[in-house]
């Protein structure tokens, strides 16, 4: 697996300095995380960039359903509409836009937007894991698949004590994960589905 590591050694120096100011006693359990960021809704939360794949269907409309690619200016190109804005948009609020300019061609068009495949999100994987990097955040990825695409950990990490950073309501947040429950089945939960931009660091 191919890895990515431009800007890492920043991130890296960033990951390191926040997580060597809190002990292990300071940073909560994962089931600390709010339930709005463990139920993450895709349709409700990704944000589209560019080179993301995209399924356009519109109801009883063949000729109008296609698999799109939204290109570096941000823009993907619909029958009919043509050029359309579809970056920093979510699945949703593009759907309702395809929507209300479809309605000037179609009676009461039915759109449904499916990311089929994401490329311009990321996560980040740090510390003792094999292949460190930075890497695009596939559809669903769990906790484990992303420690997976890094090759695993490393001899010598800290399995139960793994830190997640995510942004939570505009705030960098740090949770311990403990890998060993999750791989023995004593606490699936923490097997968490992962949002854009986060960052695993693997002590």
């Amino acid at each position: 697996m191919k890895t990515f590591m431009k800007g890492m050694p920043v991130l890296a120096l960033g990951a390191a300095l926040l997580l060597g100011a809190c002990t292990m006693a300071d940073v909560p359990p994962i089931s600390a995380l709010p339930e709005t960021a463990v139920t993450y809704s895709e349709k409700e939360s990704y944000i589209i960039g560019p080179s993301d794949i995209l399924e356009i269907n519109v109801w009883k409309e063949p000729e109008l359903t296609r698999r799109v690619e939204v290109r570096m200016d941000g823009k993907i190109t619909l029958p009919m509409i043509n050029d359309l804005q579809a970056e920093n948009l979510t699945l949703m609020e593009l759907q309702e836009k395809i929507e209300e300019d479809y309605a000037k061609f179609v009676t009461e068009p039915e759109v449904t937007v499916i990311l089929a495949q994401s490329n311009s999100q990321r996560v980040y994987l740090l510390g003792k894991v094999n292949a460190p990097g930075e890497y695009p955040l596939k559809k669903s990825m769990t906790f484990l698949q992303a420690i997976s695409i890094a090759g695993g950990l490393g001899k010598w990490a800290d399995k139960d004590n793994v830190r997640l950073i995510r942004m939570i309501e505009g705030e960098k947040k740090t949770f311990r994960i403990d890998y060993n429950a999750i791989i023995t089945g004593k606490d699936l939960s923490q097997n968490i589905l992962h949002n854009p931009e986060a960052t695993i660091f693997v002590p």
